[in-house]
């Protein structure tokens, strides 16, 4: 009678799973890391643009670079880049900012005068 071999190589076999089991992991780092890129530009544009608007209504384009470096610092990113420009004969201003790869717009308007 013939006896079937149990026999394996157990290192290997920890390896390959490892490497199955590694695999996600690897792949919701890298959304992770795009999401969290994401909602930092987000808060940053809508907060900064706030902030500006409140700081000096009347050209806010004065304070943009201070309040895009507040919140980044609050946010802990550093590969911060922003622009801005007013569109509807200056009636409106809009903020796009990065953070990475993830960009965010936010617009408003100015007050009249």
């Amino acid at each position: 009678m013939k006896q079937s071999s149990e026999a394996g190589s157990s290192p290997l076999e920890l390896v390959a799973f490892t490497a199955l089991l590694l695999l996600p992991m690897g792949f919701g780092i890298s959304v992770y890391s795009q999401v969290s890129s994401e909602l930092a530009a987000e808060s940053i544009a809508r907060h900064a643009l706030r902030l500006a608007m409140l700081e000096n209504p009347t050209r806010p384009s004065e304070e943009f670079s201070g309040a895009v470096t507040l919140f980044a610092i609050n946010w802990q990113v550093e590969d911060v880049g922003y622009r801005y420009w007013c569109s509807s004969g200056c009636s409106l201003v809009t903020l796009e900012v990065s953070v990475g790869n993830a960009r965010a717009i936010q617009t408003m308007g100015l007050p009249r005068t």
